[in-house]
């Protein structure tokens, strides 16, 4: 019979009677304690595997004598032996430790509430970013699961948790007054304040320049922290505004004043209002206040 076959699962044993070992593979050196008459054999001699964790095996004195024989060394009166995966359980300072390092920002405060208790094996504890959860959006500090695995032997892992509360202090901007749609935010309208909150709530607004000049296409009330998703780059072209137009056809250009019917940023296509023919007519806004006309080809 081969040698893995000659290790039994004993779903009956005690796991704390049996001996610990915290590799996958179990050789002469993890049993020595429990069966000293071992010690004629080479300590690296191999025994057999290592169960899966909360599983005993149970290695025969029969065993243990062919192993010896097939290493040169006679043996009798060789008793059984129970082993068993070492198990313990996380400690607080080894998940801290862990989650700091995947967490890897300096200036965050990283709380544990609670984590995986179940006993597992010696092993390195690996988190990665990716796996944190969010906290609600509207409560940026509440605390969220973080999921990770401890890796073990040579090709095991187990999941482990952590229940965390991470914060930083963040600058944010709010409205420092009602601003109403359609209306350009101005230096007046903006309030910079320091948060603690959650470091990965979402994209935000680093300075205010990203803000000062940006039209609210929906209205903001005083208080509110300002995000990309309200503002628009302003027109540069905006209805009701004068417009020169330039009308190019080969070598002919034609420039006159209309009226925009319609706004548009540098690039779009608008109506534009000649008051002199009273009809509406395409352009593409230029700039500021400036837009083009370019028949087409065989126009």
């Amino acid at each position: 019979m081969r040698l893995i076959l000659g290790l039994i699962l004993v779903a009956a044993a005690a796991p704390g009677a049996c001996v610990p070992v915290s590799s996958d593979k179990v050789v002469v050196r993890d049993l020595l304690d429990a069966v000293p008459l071992l010690q004629e054999l080479d300590p690296e001699t191999p025994i057999g595997y290592a169960p899966i964790p909360g599983a005993v095996r149970l290695v025969s004195g029969r065993e243990l004598t062919l192993i010896a024989f097939r290493n040169g060394v006679v043996l009798t009166d060789v008793p059984d032996v129970c082993i068993a995966r070492a198990l313990r359980a996380i400690t607080p300072a080894e998940m801290q430790a862990a989650l700091q390092v995947a967490l890897d920002i300096r200036d965050a405060q990283l709380q544990i509430e609670e984590f995986s208790s179940q006993p597992l094996p010696p092993g390195r504890l690996e988190f990665q970013r990716s796996a944190l959860s969010q906290p609600p959006p509207g409560a940026p500090d509440s605390p969220v699961i973080w999921r990770g695995k401890l890796t073990y032997g040579q090709h095991h892992s187990a999941p482990v948790w952590a229940k965390v509360k991470i914060t930083m202090d963040r600058s944010v901007f709010l409205a420092a007054q009602d601003i109403p749609a359609g209306a350009a935010v101005r230096d007046v309208d903006i309030k910079a304040v320091t948060v603690h909150e959650f470091p990965f709530s979402g994209p935000r607004l680093e300075s205010s320049t990203e803000i000062t000049g940006k039209v609210a296409h929906r209205s903001i009330r005083a208080g509110q922290r300002f995000t990309a998703i309200w503002l628009d780059e302003p027109k540069d072209v905006a209805r009701g505004d004068i417009v020169q137009v330039r009308v190019i056809d080969g070598l002919t250009t034609l420039s006159f004043d209309g009226i925009a019917a319609t706004s548009g940023k540098k690039g779009d296509t608008i109506l534009v209002h000649n008051s002199a023919s009273g009809r509406n007519f395409r352009a593409v806004v230029e700039g500021k206040g400036k837009a083009v006309v370019q028949p087409a080809a065989g126009d």
